[in-house]
């Protein structure tokens, strides 16, 4: 579900930036002419802005958009600073991070929840490991979709909830769709893997935990964003965006059948493999009661140098 990109993810953002500057292709260079460019990705924490297309609701509200598909938040975040891009999905951390590296960016629409009810990522070992608990697993090796990001910090979090010791843990960085190999081969002792590779590997691997339920029993993984300059100068689109993507949220939750096949065409994927899997839900309201316990994990195992607080990273006018 978590495409997290942490600090390292904000200074890949700069990086990308300088380069896109350095192209001629930098905020002044590139404005929409009245279209809005929505960054997405197909997975089904990033599907929001593809239910609406799907739905007609763009078309409905009279907003013309561009879809552009992007392969993760990273990427997403360097279009939206480097003026290719409007609005785009991010999760708390990797915008806080960014922000705190200068760049201005505000969350205006909540997008993707985790809810212990339907956990779409989980903490999984080998069929055959001997290993069942969190104090099993001190020590060992545990691959996650990235270094540094929402995942390692509650796996830490989990661990220490479970009398584990984190910092024993050596962490390393794997698509989720090699993890049940990597797993099976014994080069990792455990991985989170998220949907649908978690459907897919079912066969070959067993859950032992739930860490994101050690953040809270719900809370928001990604939202939607844009720079303080797009907000200045089209307000309207913005917010109407926000209005759809809130009567998205609605529908999808309302609609899984008919999202589940958006979903399938986004990600190839056979019809019964979307029944099987755990579905993301997506917040109807920005409540920072949903991101706060993010923005805390992150700061108490380090991926955030200081505390953050949900609605400094608001868009005025939007929480």
């Amino acid at each position: 579900m978590s495409c997290n990109v942490g600090r390292r993810g904000a200074l890949g953002i700069l990086g990308a930036l300088a380069g896109s500057l350095a192209l001629g292709r930098g905020p002044a260079a590139a404005q929409s002419q009245g279209v809005l460019r929505i960054g997405g990705s197909p997975q089904e924490t990033f599907a929001e802005a593809y239910y609406a297309e799907a739905a007609g609701f763009f078309k409905q509200a009279n907003l013309k958009t561009e879809m552009i598909s992007l392969p993760n938040s990273g990427a997403m975040g360097a279009a939206v600073a480097g003026g290719s891009i409007d609005v785009a999905l991010g999760n708390p951390i990797s915008i806080a991070n960014a922000r705190a590296q200068g760049l201005q960016f505000y969350i205006f629409a909540p997008a993707a929840i985790y809810d212990t009810a339907e956990p779409a990522a989980l903490l999984t070992v080998a069929n055959t490991s001997p290993f069942a608990s969190a104090k099993d697993l001190e020590g060992k090796t545990i691959a996650t979709i990235e270094l540094r990001g929402i995942m390692q910090a509650s796996i830490r979090s989990w661990m220490t909830a479970h009398q584990a010791d984190p910092a024993s843990v050596r962490f390393i960085e794997l698509p989720f769709s090699t993890m049940a190999t990597a797993l099976a081969a014994g080069r990792v002792d455990a991985a989170m893997i998220a949907e649908p590779s978690l459907t897919l590997a079912r066969p070959s691997v067993r859950v032992i935990g739930d860490p994101y339920s050690a953040v809270a029993k719900q809370w928001m993984s990604t939202a939607w964003y844009t720079t303080q300059d797009r907000l200045a100068k089209t307000p309207d689109e913005i917010r109407t965006f926000a209005n759809i993507m809130t009567r998205t949220a609605a529908w999808a939750k309302s609609h899984r059948s008919e999202s589940g096949v958006v979903i399938a065409n986004l990600m190839s994927l056979p019809s019964e493999v979307v029944a099987k899997m755990s579905r993301v839900r997506f917040a109807e309201h920005l409540d920072p009661k949903l991101i706060q316990p993010v923005l805390d994990t992150a700061f108490t195992y380090g991926i955030l140098k200081s505390p953050v607080g949900a609605r400094d990273l608001f868009a005025p006018g939007f929480s």
